[in-house]
């Protein structure tokens, strides 16, 4: 391995392992006193917003990894898509922490969020992430299509993959589990030779400070929240943008669309608990008196 690419991957490793050594135990604390806590699905007060963590030490490594491939005559492409992958994700997770700060937790799904809108004249704060994250989508994917139909297409996988992971955060490590196997489609991408290989530059930390923080999650001492299940979201579908074929994105828009539309009228967890492989894969890592 070439020095320079040695050091990428220890900085995507070493990184968010120290950020979390140094700041976990304190950004607990931090968010207890300041009282930002949600009751989880057993009732019992959490820490939410956990999210904020991943992707503050993701980010730094990865604005680290920018400075460092600047400094070392990276290509073009491989920079643009470091630049793409932080400040849109980082929106995201914005949109997302507005979203967990807010009071206003009434209204829940799509058709909530919309009735409001129709019934009161006014913006929820879920609604406004779903414009500000359809705005950022849209950005996003301008930039890494050239053409149209494209661009629309990216921007639909863009924004609902941003939104597909909070469908699945209502059970300890389930939402990272998910972003784990929509990961793997890009790396299969990559063995075969179809997604750029700089693309894993900018992965690396933000798949190390996950593996970090599942112990955590699966033992219910934090919640992900809007903040990473957004974050993530945007991540897994920023990679499956720019390493799949437009008919395979064409593919994955509609499932995740048919995903969304599901959650509105089935129970993600009830469909899962029926079926056995689903329910191991969902339980493992819980402990015991989690499951």
């Amino acid at each position: 391995m070439e020095p320079k690419l040695m050091g990428v991957w220890v900085l995507g490793v070493a990184g968010p392992f120290l950020f979390h050594r140094c700041f976990f135990h304190r950004f607990l604390e931090k968010m207890y006193n300041a009282q930002i806590v949600r009751a989880n699905y057993r009732g019992e007060q959490v820490v939410t917003a956990g999210g904020l963590l991943l992707a503050a030490s993701a980010a730094l490594v990865q604005c680290v990894l920018l400075g460092f491939g600047y400094a070392s005559r990276w290509s073009g492409e491989v920079l643009g898509l470091g630049l793409l992958l932080l400040t849109g994700s980082l929106s995201l997770a914005v949109f997302g922490w507005v979203d967990d700060r807010s009071s206003d937790k009434q209204p829940k799904g799509f058709r909530g969020h919309v009735g409001t809108l129709l019934s009161e004249r006014r913006l929820t704060s879920g609604m406004w992430k779903v414009l500000g994250g359809g705005g950022t989508a849209l950005i996003i994917s301008s930039q890494l299509q050239p053409d149209v139909p494209g661009m629309i297409v990216g921007a639909g996988l863009l924004a609902l993959s941003s939104n597909l992971l909070n469908l699945f955060d209502v059970r300890p490590g389930r939402a990272l589990k998910v972003f784990w196997m929509l990961v793997a489609v890009p790396a299969v991408s990559l063995i075969v030779g179809a997604a750029p290989a700089g693309l894993w530059h900018w992965l690396l930390p933000v798949i190390t400070a996950t593996l970090l923080l599942f112990p955590h999650d699966a033992k219910a001492r934090l919640m992900l929240g809007d903040t990473g299940a957004n974050y993530l979201g945007f991540v897994a579908g920023f990679a499956l943008v720019v390493s799949l074929s437009f008919s395979w994105q064409i593919v994955v828009l509609l499932l995740f669309a048919g995903l969304h539309l599901l959650s509105e009228f089935v129970s993600f967890s009830r469909l899962i608990a029926r079926v056995g492989w689903l329910n191991r894969l969902d339980e493992w890592g819980r402990p015991m008196e989690g499951k």
